[in-house]
């Protein structure tokens, strides 16, 4: 879908837009925006997905010449614009914005061409500012792409809020604990915690094998309303990363936030960038017994429990919202608008 409007300034994105996103970036540069959005889900085949994140960038440098001014949500369209632009179409004026920058090694000679792409799109001039959404992000990936030095900038992630009511009587009476998401999480140490005592866990992610455990539920086709469905009705939200210098798993806690949701989460500096322990989420190391107390606590400590549950979904509203999103994009991708 595009949204037309007489201006050379687009955000691509792979998910719906939010309007007040958009609004915010319009009210702080003082211009109308294009909003561009190329949606596959998850559900389709992941070959699928692949040719989306590499045509979408090809046809829109192909059918917008005059674009001047692009964030990229979905960070394949910015890194890939920026890389047929700089090897096809010598487009001099433009300035790329590329948001949600997650970067993971891959193994062989794919590895070292996939990165050797990553570097040449993102150390080129046409890359303007890159954000991430970790503070410990910045010097991460300052080490590993020192050419593009000074264009890494942390932000605070920001959703929409969901008013919604998910309430389903037979999901919130099973006291479950609820995981979901599929970028950096660790399932089979989850698999582990839960294996073997009486709490119960649902995890909602594609392409993972049923645990053969009664308490643990796998849900392999599980997005969008369904997700939130078992979200809103959780006792409360598992959220084990994998890397721990990778950001990852805010959209998830956010939500849960909003939800009113108490937190078990993995220590890393994504979590500690936005969460405090023992008062947004338990946040520990991944150790298995270690985790398995922290459940135990959030079963049984009903204070703590309802005094998390109240602090979260005050916090999310004030702090991470989607227009304080869109200021703050705004703001840093019209600090390097090509004159």
């Amino acid at each position: 879908m595009e949204q037309k409007r007489n201006s050379d300034n687009y955000i691509l994105s792979d998910a719906d837009t939010p309007a007040d996103f958009t609004a915010s970036i319009e009210s702080v540069t003082h211009q109308p925006w294009n909003v561009i959005e190329r949606i596959v889900p998850m559900s389709k085949a992941k070959i699928r997905r692949v040719l989306g994140f590499y045509l979408t960038p090809l046809f829109f440098m192909l059918k917008h010449p005059n674009a001047r001014n692009v964030i990229a949500w979905q960070q394949f369209f910015g890194i890939l614009a920026a890389f047929f632009n700089r090897y096809i179409f010598h487009r001099r004026n433009l300035s790329i914005t590329i948001m949600t920058f997650i970067y993971q090694p891959k193994n062989g000679l794919a590895g070292k061409l996939y990165y050797k792409m990553v570097n040449s799109a993102i150390s080129s001039k046409y890359v303007k500012s890159i954000i991430v959404f970790a503070r410990n992000e910045v010097e991460h990936y300052e080490r590993i792409f020192p050419k593009a030095k000074g264009k890494f900038h942390f932000v605070k992630l920001g959703i929409p809020v969901d008013n919604c009511n998910y309430y389903d009587p037979e999901l919130a009476s099973n006291d479950y604990f609820f995981a979901t998401g599929v970028s950096n999480r660790d399932y089979n140490f989850l698999i582990d915690v839960f294996s073997g005592i009486k709490a119960k866990l649902k995890i909602a992610c594609p392409n993972i094998p049923n645990t053969g455990q009664e308490n643990i539920e796998v849900l392999d086709n599980c997005f969008k309303n369904d997700m939130k469905r078992y979200l809103y009705n959780c006792k409360a939200v598992a959220i084990p990363l994998k890397d721990l210098n990778v950001s990852s798993g805010q959209l998830v806690f956010i939500q849960a936030m909003q939800f009113g949701k108490p937190i078990i989460i993995s220590d890393s500096g994504s979590t500690r960038s936005y969460l405090e322990n023992n008062v947004d989420a338990i946040i520990l190391p991944n150790n298995v017994e270690l985790w398995r107390e922290g459940i135990e606590k959030l079963l049984n400590d009903n204070n703590m429990y309802e005094t998390m549950s109240d602090h979260n979904r005050k916090r999310a509203l004030s702090d991470f919202s989607i227009a304080g999103l869109g200021e703050k994009i705004g703001k840093i991708a019209m600090l390097y608008e090509t004159v």
